[in-house]
């Protein structure tokens, strides 16, 4: 375990994730899960590691969601996890993309859980 702990410091030392999206209401750039991901990707062949994120419905009323972000090196495996609600009351959204909103947003952060990654930044 201490070496996958040391691949992982490596990464969340080096790691850039940048924020590729607007908001043009809010008028901010933020980062989606995609950016993480992509940001990651030159880590995992000279690190030895892989990272996944899993969901799973934690509950039905109100609906939530567990999203765990997982960095493995074959042997061992560390987690960071992050729970959202779905806003089942969103105007203008169907189910389907409420849901897929509360998804990204679980990924988003159960990835920056696991890389440190402030959001504000």
């Amino acid at each position: 375990m201490k070496k996958l702990n040391q691949k992982l410091a490596v990464i969340q030392t080096e790691l850039k994730a940048k924020k590729s999206s607007y908001n043009s209401f809010g008028k901010y750039y933020f980062r989606k899960a995609e950016d993480i991901l992509e940001a990651v990707k030159p880590f995992l062949l000279r690190e030895g590691v892989s990272v996944r994120v899993d969901e799973e419905l934690i509950h039905d009323t109100p609906p939530t969601l567990k999203s765990t972000a997982i960095i493995s090196d074959g042997e061992n495996s560390i987690t960071a996890t992050a729970i959202v609600g779905v806003d089942l009351n969103q105007k203008g959204m169907q189910t389907a993309q409420q849901f897929g909103a509360a998804s990204s947003y679980g990924k988003k952060y159960a990835l920056g859980n696991l890389f440190l990654i402030d959001d504000t930044a």
